[in-house]
């Protein structure tokens, strides 16, 4: 039967030989977060047990202290990479202060292998991150299971359900140490046998071999699921691009009819905006996009949408609002938007609203199209304002299309001509 030592060195190799592989084979050609994580919790993990080996001889009283913070710090690095999945912030200050709270008492310590006073606390801290990424795990399993995005998931899917059950055992486990620790007492037999160091070298050399294939797939999916975030965005304003903002608005009209709720959609257009472009260059007006889709993203709920469709305008979808509502809101932009004129050490243009909702068309080509001229009739009417559609706007389209146009109904080739100029430089004005 392999000793304690022996399965220190064997649980240490093989961390670090996943450490080397994983970092060739996964993170080098991904460079995903989840597997910068990945491998920096091994690295840890694997340092960890190889200074462990160390705290009999002349050096524990070094090697028993880092190895303590060493093993924290790699346990931290697990939940990090869970949490990472969800693309949403790591509070890094955890990664200093759990260790270096496990360090004070570790180095107050004489390591005897016995009676070791920071295996309760320790314990403490390793079911708590194991419990934390578990956590991460199983909410990323099960966004990714709901997840109704035309793209392939069933390998990530069941490489996230082994990482779930794999961090479950390790919470568990540390858990029940904690427990056994508290009852027993780390010089029993019983907490030797069922929660001492032989029983936690196997759990984590089990829990990592189990996983090892399961990260290589996230690492991937990762990358995969950040090329096509990238395909759907616009680079300037990190808003949806034009195609990707229709196919989600018509989604999320469709499922706001089935549920009986209210959907509107808005076509906003920067107002003399080509003067920003020659009277402060075009580096201001990418400043003054990039201000506007901050400002919208802002004050988007749950469920609604905003994309850039190309030049200065913007669509916007929003949800459970009636004309009125759509309006107050729009203004609240406009006034938002306004006030970082400050920020950027311009006078930032004012906007104009076209809006379309239920009852004005059949499909999200008619709203387009309605919002449109919704936004036309604000132009026309002096700008700095929000236009419902009315069916007066379809009658003066109408006559547009014979030729009867004014200054206060641009005819249709004039914004259809406006339309097709997405491929002019990002912030031209088309008008």
């Amino acid at each position: 039967m392999l000793d304690v030592q022996t399965m220190r060195f064997a649980l240490g190799a093989v961390s670090l030989t996943v450490l080397v592989l994983f970092y060739l084979g996964v993170y080098r050609p991904t460079r995903s977060t989840f597997s910068a994580w990945w491998c920096v919790s091994l690295l840890l993990a694997g340092l960890a047990i190889f200074l462990v080996a160390f705290n009999d001889s002349r050096v524990g009283f070094v090697s028993y202290p880092f190895s303590t913070a060493l093993a924290a710090a790699g346990s931290t690095c697990v939940w990090f990479a869970m949490r990472s999945l969800r693309r949403v912030r790591l509070p890094l200050w955890v990664l200093v202060f759990g260790p270096g709270v496990m360090l004070v008492p570790a180095a107050l310590e004489v390591p005897d292998n016995s009676a070791m006073t920071t295996t309760g606390p320790v314990s403490l801290y390793m079911a708590l991150m194991f419990v934390a990424g578990a956590v991460e795990a199983w909410r990323a399993w099960a966004a990714r299971r709901a997840n109704d995005a035309p793209e392939p998931n069933g390998e990530a899917l069941v490489a996230l359900l082994v990482i779930a059950l794999a961090a479950s055992a390790l919470s568990t486990f540390y858990a029940f140490r904690l427990v056994m620790f508290v009852a027993a007492g780390p010089d029993s037999g019983a907490f030797e046998r069922m929660a001492g160091s032989g029983p936690e070298d196997v759990v984590l050399l089990v829990c990592t071999v189990a996983v090892t294939f399961s990260v290589s797939a996230v690492g991937w999916d990762q990358q995969t699921r950040a090329l096509r975030r990238r395909a759907m965005q616009d680079d300037l304003t990190g808003l949806l691009g034009r195609s990707e903002f229709r196919a989600q608005a018509q989604r999320a009209f469709a499922q706001a009819q089935s549920k009986g709720d209210r959907a509107l959609l808005v076509v906003a257009d920067l107002d003399h905006f080509k003067d920003v472009n020659d009277t402060h260059g075009h580096a201001a007006g990418d400043g003054a996009l990039v201000e506007f889709a901050g400002v919208v993203t802002h004050t988007l709920r749950p469920g609604e949408l905003a994309g850039r469709m190309g030049g200065e305008e913007f669509g916007l979808v929003l949800l459970g609002v009636d004309d009125a509502d759509a309006v107050a809101r729009l203004n609240v932009i406009s006034e938002t938007f306004a006030e970082r004129s400050s920020d950027v050490g311009f006078t930032l243009p004012t906007v104009s609203y076209g809006l379309a909702g239920p009852g004005d068309g059949d499909s999200l080509g008619d709203l387009y199209e309605r919002a449109d001229l919704a936004l036309y009739r604000a132009k026309a009417d002096g700008r700095d304002r929000s236009v419902k559609y009315s069916n007066d706007l379809g009658w003066r389209r109408g006559r547009a299309r014979t030729g009867s146009t004014s200054d206060r109904a641009p005819s249709v080739e004039l914004r259809e001509s406006r339309t097709r100029a997405v491929s002019a430089p990002d912030n031209l004005d088309t008008v």
